[in-house]
């Protein structure tokens, strides 16, 4: 029994070794949370961390008791990238889309978002319009 031990000890022993040390976390502090919702589905919500994390966002309730009620949002977030640079992302969402800007969005895809806002919102009508016809 007692022959086996040394290379039980050695086994446990690269076992320890080979476990993962956990680094203690930086608590980061929550120095701002906010939220605020309405009846009608409207909200605002905001919240700032101790390292320069930053998010807000704003809904509202258009065409309201339509068929074609819906909640429009704008809204930003703010956060330091590994560089130690200020990254800002400003955003509009809604019945049109998503449109995302800021200085690490791509003009392009910027653009893009914007011009698809203004296509047909019913993309299986106009579809099946273009069958019809094509019959």
């Amino acid at each position: 029994m007692f022959k086996f031990l040394p290379l039980f000890v050695l086994a446990v022993l690269a076992v320890a070794q080979a476990l993962p040390v956990s680094e203690k976390e930086e608590v980061v502090p929550i120095l701002n949370s906010e939220v605020s919702k309405s009846e009608d589905g409207s909200y605002r919500s905001s919240y700032e961390s101790g390292d320069g994390t930053k998010r807000e966002e704003e809904a509202h309730l258009v065409n309201a008791g339509t068929d074609d009620e819906a909640l429009e949002v704008k809204g930003s977030y703010k956060y330091l990238n590994e560089f130690g640079e200020t990254v800002e992302v400003f955003y509009t969402a809604g019945v049109n889309g998503f449109v995302p800007y800021g200085s690490i969005i791509n003009p392009d895809i910027t653009a893009v978002a914007e011009a698809a806002k203004d296509l047909p919102n019913d993309v299986d009508s106009e579809l099946e319009s273009k069958v019809k016809y094509s019959q």
